[in-house]
């Protein structure tokens, strides 16, 4: 006569249990595993927008002479007229495909859309240089101030269009820094005033942290992860 054994297999109760414990194991570790990557592909994209910059401004300076020589708008009352024939011969010959948009033609894009000063955030960006890949650059002109931003969202229409997420400043042109040779050159804003990583988190109005609500808050956050080895540190405002 054949026996048969058999072996004790799980109860539902078990089952439940161990699925439950998956569940919350789950809910825990997806949301940072998500953020990391996000964070990668953040500091990837960055990293390539500043090579594509600095690579552009190389090409330009060719044809064109020296970044010191360039015409740049100067004067406030006519620089609606100056910034389009300036972006169209100094920036965008030197980007494959690119094209400089209006700000009527890229819809609904709003860019700051956090910030109340109308004059400073929206009143002066009216042309938008959009690259093949989607990103977008928007120029800010203060020469006589002694700053240039160069505005890069490095994805483009999609939100969440804020700084230190997916938009980072640039300073094409820095007074301050024309002693030791920084004056022109493609770099974050806040590159002339020092490597202090402290200082970029905790200075006021443009400092990369969270709880700072100034209207130039995390305009630093750039230069922290460039500073941070291209990595987004702990206590990012992220």
């Amino acid at each position: 006569m054949m026996k048969y054994t058999f072996s004790k297999g799980f109860t539902l109760a078990e089952v439940l249990i161990t699925l439950g414990i998956i569940g919350i194991v789950a809910a825990l570790t997806v949301p940072t595993l998500v953020a990391n990557y996000q964070k990668k592909q953040t500091v990837t994209q960055l990293r390539k927008v500043y090579a594509d910059l600095n690579n552009a401004v190389r090409l330009s300076e060719v044809d064109n002479g020296p970044m010191q020589t360039w015409q740049y708008p100067q004067i406030r009352a006519t620089y609606y007229e100056e910034v389009a024939p300036f972006i169209q011969k100094y920036y965008l010959p030197y980007f494959k495909s690119a094209k400089l948009l209006k700000k009527a033609e890229l819809e609904d894009y709003v860019i700051l859309p956090s910030t109340t000063e109308p004059d400073r955030n929206l009143g002066w960006v009216t042309n938008f240089m959009v690259l093949n890949n989607g990103v977008i650059f928007s120029f800010f002109f203060n020469v006589p101030a002694g700053y240039i931003w160069c505005l890069a969202d490095i994805n483009g229409v999609q939100k969440p269009n804020k700084i230190g997420r997916d938009i980072f400043v640039f300073d094409l042109y820095d007074w301050t820094g024309a002693a030791n040779g920084n004056a022109f050159r493609v770099k974050f804003w806040a590159n002339y005033l020092n490597n202090n990583v402290d200082y970029l988190r905790n200075s006021s109005q443009y400092a990369c942290n969270a709880e700072n609500t100034d209207a130039y808050a995390r305009f630093y956050c750039g230069r922290l992860i460039e500073l941070s080895g291209w990595t987004i540190p702990e206590n990012y405002p992220w």
